[in-house]
């Protein structure tokens, strides 16, 4: 499981320094893509930051149980815009229209080489993992901020002794 969540984050960041270089958060004093898994982050990472992505992990199940060991892991990610500063907040929709964008690009095409990254040099696992389209929920707006979730459901062959 682990590397399938591994490979999908790694994917959707390098993605996005493709499609948007400047789209950078800073956390503890590092500055890089604005994209974060929050179980993997400090909670001195807190609060969440506006413009960036933010995967949560769902459940996981098999696919079809005892006639395949296809298994899926429901992924939400969310982000959210306060606008442009200068400006009182004014084009927090244009800037999540840009988010969603950026989504979108990230997740396509739907698939990519699965591989283990528990010992520092990423290791060709030999598998895909790949994921469904992504359902975009109703933006809401909260505290000057409009925010969004997105669900998408990862697909993936466990490999022997993988966790």
């Amino acid at each position: 499981m682990q590397a399938t969540k591994d490979t999908f984050y790694t994917t959707l960041r390098d993605r996005l320094v493709q499609i948007d270089p400047n789209r950078t958060i800073t956390i503890d004093g590092a500055t890089r893509p604005a994209i974060a898994v929050v179980e993997n982050e400090p909670p001195t990472s807190l609060p969440r930051q506006n413009d960036a992505f933010y995967l949560e992990w769902g459940g996981i199940r098999p696919v079809h149980p005892g006639t395949s060991t296809l298994a899926a892991m429901d992924c939400a990610i969310n982000y959210t815009s306060a606008g442009q500063s200068d400006s009182g907040g004014v084009g927090r929709g244009r800037d999540l229209a840009s988010l969603d964008a950026d989504l979108l690009s990230m997740c396509a095409p739907p698939q990519a080489h699965k591989y283990d990254y528990s010992g520092g040099t990423a290791v060709d696992l030999g598998s895909y993992i790949f994921w469904s389209g992504a359902e975009f929920k109703p933006a809401k707006v909260d505290a000057g901020q409009v925010g969004r979730q997105v669900l998408l459901t990862v697909f993936f062959y466990p490999e022997v002794n993988q966790q």
